[in-house]
């Protein structure tokens, strides 16, 4: 019978690659989770592809997007895609990217190898080997220190705008520039603003 198991997530937009690309972190290797289980280094298989379930693992609805586990000593994480010329995939994607890190992610899986022991003064389950049937995002769950670590746009990431938004402000509240100062010469904040809001609409 499957299992599943739900991560805290955040999400941090990038401008440098395919718009609808992720990495989303959904396991945290070797500590206690909230179920009192314990996954162990080798539990997940490296390379293995992965369909994106449906928000909060909707079965009705079709796969949007679909992945590939990595993992190293301390965590697993999936490199993914939503399909963004499929309406589940690009809400999906339009609703995760709104989110910015209010969701968190879970995967269904089979338990190959596991057994029950001691760590850290407590008696845990070691899940051992893990074959994932899917990740999705969920609102809530279970286990340590997950995230969503980048989701790609086509346009300026979350980031890239805020700070964009602060050196036009900050110029434009001092004053004129000057010539080779590096700052806008002559704009209000009014019409800083709007050039940023333009920016983020053409996304």
């Amino acid at each position: 019978m499957a299992e599943r198991k739900t991560f805290r997530a955040s999400i941090e937009l990038k401008d440098d690659g395919e718009e609808g690309t992720f990495r989303s972190v959904f396991s945290t290797l070797n500590v206690i989770d909230h179920d009192g289980d314990v996954v162990t280094e080798g539990a997940f298989r490296d390379g293995q592809e992965v369909v994106i379930e449906g928000w909060n693992h909707n079965y009705g609805l079709l796969p949007p997007g679909k992945g590939i586990i990595h993992t190293d000593e301390k965590e697993a994480w999936i490199d993914g895609h939503f399909f963004l010329d499929t309406t589940q995939g690009r809400d999906h994607y339009d609703t995760l990217k709104a989110l910015g890190g209010l969701e968190e992610w879970s995967y269904t899986f089979d338990i190959e190898e596991s057994g029950m022991g001691e760590f850290e003064g407590q008696e845990v389950r070691f899940l051992e080997a893990l074959d994932v049937w899917g990740v999705a995002p969920v609102v809530r769950g279970a286990s340590i220190d997950t995230r969503t670590v980048t989701l790609k746009s086509a346009g300026l990431t979350d980031e890239e705008i805020k700070r964009l938004r602060k050196l036009l402000l900050d110029s434009s509240e001092n004053g004129e520039g000057e010539a080779g100062d590096g700052k806008p010469s002559g704009i209000s904040p009014g019409v800083v603003l709007a050039q940023v809001d333009i920016l983020e609409m053409e996304e």
